[in-house]
Parts: structure tokens; C-alpha cells; sequence
């Protein structure tokens, strides 16, 4: 409940991997900042725009990011929706991998049992 209601979203944690944080952030409307520290540096893990992640801990910086996304939330939050997009991508990309696995384990199950007769 208290995302729906936030407007910005920060996390400069260490980010192992996928947090599931700032993608809920995201989803619940919230405008996503974050460092470059582990996962968060990759876009194939955040895909963030540039913009919204700060390699370093300039404050006037990320302040003047902060008044621009409280200011100008409605627009700036749209820059959100590609990383929305992704995110809910990632369940069929999950299938599909799952799909594949399943092939390749039948597959080397069905070479097994007629190499066995």
C-alpha cells in the first residue's frame, strides 16, 4: 500500500541480483532510482533508463532528480513503462525456457532408452 501512494522509489543498496523492490515500485506507479552497485550496473538485470541510475553519490544531483520526478511526476513516470514492459515479459520468457528444458530432458531420455534396447 505504501508504494501505490510513493512517488519515487530510491535504492542505492548493493543489488545481488534482480531485486524484487524496485521492480514493485515500478509496478505500483513509482518512478525507480537506484545506483550501479551489482546488478543494478547491467542492463539485462535493471533496465532502468540511464538516467534514473547514479553511478556515484552526487547529491545535488540525485536532489535535483528527486524535485524533477515530484514536480513532473505523471510524465516522467512514463519513462517507467519500458521497464514495466520487460517485467512482464519475463514470465513468458521464463516458460519458454522451461519449455526447453523439459525438450532437452525428454529428448536425452528418449536417445537413452533406444540406445539401451
Amino acid at each position: 500500500a505504501l508504494l501505490k501512494r510513493s512517488k519515487v522509489y530510491i535504492d542505492f543498496g548493493p543489488h545481488p541480483g534482480m531485486d524484487r523492490l524496485p521492480r514493485e515500485a515500478a509496478l505500483a506507479g513509482c518512478i525507480v532510482i537506484t545506483n550501479r552497485e551489482g546488478a543494478a550496473d547491467f542492463d539485462e538485470d535493471v533496465p532502468l533508463p540511464s538516467r534514473f541510475k547514479f553511478r556515484t553519490f552526487d547529491v545535488d544531483r540525485i536532489h535535483a532528480m528527486l524535485r524533477e520526478c515530484c514536480k513532473n511526476h505523471g510524465e516522467i513516470a512514463e519513462e517507467m513503462n519500458g521497464y514495466k514492459e520487460w517485467m512482464m515479459g519475463q514470465e513468458k520468457q521464463m516458460e519458454a525456457c522451461v519449455d526447453r528444458l523439459v525438450d532437452r530432458v525428454v529428448a536425452r531420455r528418449t536417445v537413452r532408452r533406444s540406445a539401451g534396447k
